[in-house]
């Protein structure tokens, strides 16, 4: 497995959106309080023109709220939501908008790199998706990859896993049913694939019965 810290924030970022367009600028007065590693991740994402995040919502300090006893520092268009602890800053928590808390295995450090890694699987320059994946095909869209040792999420749902390589990321998580109560599908997983150039998805093409968007 692929060791989590051994991912470089920087180097990643570069190497799925291009290099930084802007220089680094000092830190303004209102990001001075936060935890040092979502500070540093506002820093260095403001050197990219374009949103990095686009799935979920990184908030600024102007936006974050306190919720049940944790500042709330990113949501997404449903009603998921991610806080750390004041008392506590490097802890994460995972929850819903009309639900309690739940405190995630991986620290606030760990839990930016596995969002701009799990964001980089949809927002890549080149893409593949399926909702629907016979699990007997898993091992062949995992087999040129490595997995990432991430703590793991509650979100979108349990059992969501990352494997990655210099040119693919792809996450594999339980397929929805196709109707309520929108439990998990047996013998199905969805996959989301992104790449860094076109030539580095092809291999999907010779997986049987996948149908890729």
């Amino acid at each position: 497995m692929i060791d989590p810290s051994s991912i470089e924030l920087h180097q990643f970022l570069a190497t799925w959106y291009g290099p930084p367009s802007q220089h680094a600028a000092g830190t303004p007065a209102e990001y001075l309080t936060l935890p040092e590693s979502l500070r540093g991740w506002h820093e260095l994402t403001a050197r990219w023109p374009q949103p990095l995040v686009r799935n979920k919502r990184i908030l600024t300090p102007g936006e974050m709220t306190i919720r049940g006893g944790k500042v709330v520092f990113m949501d997404d268009p449903g009603d998921a939501l991610w806080g750390f602890d004041p008392d506590n800053p490097a802890t994460v928590y995972e929850g819903r908008l009309y639900g309690g808390w739940k405190q995630l295995a991986e620290n606030l450090a760990e839990f930016l790199v596995h969002n701009a890694v799990n964001e980089a699987a949809y927002n890549a320059p080149y893409t593949k998706s399926c909702e629907s994946v016979k699990n007997e095909n898993i091992a062949q869209i995992a087999e040129p990859l490595t997995e990432v040792a991430f703590g793991g999420w509650y979100w979108p749902r349990p059992g969501h896993r990352i494997f990655m390589s210099e040119t693919v990321i792809a996450d594999i998580g339980p397929a929805m049913e196709d109707q309520e109560p929108w439990g998990d599908k047996p013998g199905y997983s969805e996959v989301q694939v992104g790449a860094t150039s076109a030539s580095a998805l092809t291999y999907l093409e010779n997986i049987s019965d996948t149908e890729w968007y």
